[in-house]
């Protein structure tokens, strides 16, 4: 009887000093649904292995495929990097993204410009092509840079006239659109290319860009092809990734993170590499398609779900590519 008693004593003293972490925990502003939280933690996603990253060599298809990129044309010119990174694996046909080289230099772009506005239906996005929130490489690539020995970019980084018009509210196409060089621009002012060198090749493995994944081609132009590290995306650990950029259909790129603060990976995507589920849009909590970028190929959008209604970010001169092939670099 007396082991009885001393039980029961055990018991409503352990629930007292549940009850009362509870109430702290209360007073605090943190959750008191431990089950809930729980379950949170679990269910957050590392993403796709850094050092064993699929290689999307040829990864182009003449259809919406998840995994690749629905091209409008598969020609492909060459050029890009001369010679294949020790980052590469070729037999595995991966890349080490945690070895790979970056381009040197800390350039400042002082007379950088951006702005981003909204006039009914319509969100139009001005600047001059150089990042308003980020240093830039030194190009061309020097003789002394190690990147020099994969990739020797002979370009300089050029302003340009950047003026866009992008529908405000999209909506989903019955049928995806394929993508030409250009599939948007990001919130830095840089437009992001699809994940293909002039080669067909996988442009983010292959390609040696500067420490925020940029660099430019031919005109001068500088881009991204992959998630660049500089964008901003302030959200918390568990929290969903803000809005980095517009593709050109009008739909949101949202950074790494998807639902509870997980790193998503390509499996987790479509074939146009988005999804629908609630998030912020102009301030708002809405449910609608919003593109994600990832660490793996295709990196950004692989097709449209709306209608695309513009073919490039830089206005005037030579495009790199357009919606019929890929860029040059």
């Amino acid at each position: 009887m007396k082991n009885f008693f001393s039980t029961i004593i055990g018991i409503i003293s352990l629930s007292l000093i549940l009850a009362s972490c509870n109430q702290a925990a209360t007073q605090n502003g943190t959750t008191t649904d431990t089950k809930e939280s729980s379950s949170t933690t679990t269910n957050v996603s590392a993403g796709p292995d850094l050092t064993k990253l699929p290689l999307g060599d040829k990864k182009y298809s003449t259809s919406a495929k998840k995994g690749y990129i629905y091209m409008c044309n598969t020609r492909f010119d060459g050029g890009g990097a001369f010679a294949q990174g020790p980052w590469i694996n070729s037999t595995a046909k991966t890349w080490d993204l945690t070895k790979k080289v970056s381009v040197d230099g800390n350039v400042s772009w002082s007379n950088a410009t951006w702005k981003v506005s909204k006039d009914g239906e319509t969100r139009m996005l001005v600047g001059n092509g150089l990042p308003v929130n980020h240093k830039t490489g030194t190009y061309p690539v020097a003789s002394s840079d190690d990147a020099y020995q994969y990739d020797r970019n002979p370009n300089s980084i050029k302003s340009q006239t950047v003026n866009l018009s992008l529908p405000a509210n999209p909506t989903v196409l019955g049928a995806a659109e394929c993508v030409g060089g250009e599939v948007g621009i990001m919130l830095s002012g840089i437009p992001i290319f699809n994940g293909f060198d002039a080669g067909g090749r996988d442009a983010a493995a292959w390609e040696v860009q500067d420490t925020c994944e940029g660099h430019p081609q031919v005109s001068g132009q500088y881009h991204y092809h992959s998630y660049s590290s500089c964008l901003k995306d302030d959200t918390a650990k568990n929290e969903h990734s803000e809005l980095v950029g517009y593709a050109f259909d009008g739909f949101g790129i949202y950074g790494l993170k998807g639902e509870n603060g997980s790193v998503l990976s390509s499996a987790d995507l479509d074939e146009c590499h988005g999804h629908t589920h609630e998030i912020m849009w102009d301030g708002k909590k809405v449910s609608m398609f919003h593109y994600h970028m990832t660490n793996d190929f295709p990196y950004s959008v692989g097709c449209f779900r709306g209608k695309a209604s513009v073919k490039q970010a830089m206005q005037g001169g030579p495009p790199p590519g357009g919606m019929g092939g890929p860029p040059r670099r």
